[in-house]
């Protein structure tokens, strides 16, 4: 699945649609005088993702990849970037990179930091750490100039649809979407691990870009509403 975002921003993911239930692994590839791809999907799919990655940048011509978790649903693609392109650099989190190294062999790994900041071209870059939200190694990545927050788990919804987009998804099916893959997957962090929230969505923010669900931009306020009201219930 391609979804344009922007001219400058593509939504590349894996959606499962059936009767039962729907999900989505999505993965984002900002374009432009450089070209940044921001974590990928699992192993199974791995191939028709660079397939559509290709479609769009040519795999020589990535010249990043940003990886805000390791576990296998957002990292499950990385081996088939390393054969394709072993010299591109991947940033993540410190705890990231260690539980990379277990399993890859990654000759350019960038830890990066709270606050620290990346340009690559005219992408301008921040990053955000998140630990135990849910890993110790996740991080949210902010696109300051698309005002975008890449938030991998965070702020995701057990909801998939195509084309990815907010707007076209049921008020209370979103909603329950997000309270339930909340508590499933957040509920159980400390109320210092949930402090980085509110941070996060204090960010000047268009959108917010997530790795399970759909890109949220009309139901913005709501999302960020019902955050906080989750924060101080399970807090």
């Amino acid at each position: 699945m391609i979804h344009d975002i922007s001219v400058d921003l593509h939504l590349i993911g894996k959606t499962i649609i059936k009767p039962e239930r729907s999900f989505s692994f999505n993965a984002y590839l900002l374009t432009g005088e450089k070209n940044i791809l921001i974590d990928t999907v699992p192993d199974k799919a791995g191939e028709v993702f660079f397939e559509e990655v290709a479609s769009i940048v040519p795999l020589e011509r990535l010249d990043a990849f940003i990886l805000n978790h390791s576990e296998a649903d957002h990292s499950g693609a990385l081996p088939l970037l390393l054969r394709a392109r072993p010299d591109i650099p991947v940033y993540c989190t410190a705890a990231c990179a260690e539980r990379l190294r277990q399993n890859h062999d990654i000759p350019h790994i960038r830890q990066v930091k709270t606050d620290e900041s990346l340009q690559l071209g005219e992408h301008i870059l921040s990053f955000i750490e998140t630990p135990g939200l849910h890993w110790d190694d996740n991080m949210a990545t902010y696109w300051e100039n698309g005002r975008t927050l890449f938030s991998n788990d965070l702020f995701g919804q057990y909801v998939g649809r195509q084309p990815p987009v907010d707007s076209e998804v049921d008020d209370e099916v979103f909603q329950t979407a997000v309270q339930d893959y909340f508590k499933k997957v957040f509920a159980q962090a400390s109320a210092e691990e949930k402090s980085v929230i509110t941070r996060l969505a204090g960010l000047p923010l268009r959108r917010i870009a997530p790795g399970h669900g759909v890109v949220v931009e009309e139901k913005l306020p709501v999302l960020l509403a019902m955050y906080k009201e989750l924060i101080n219930v399970n807090g």
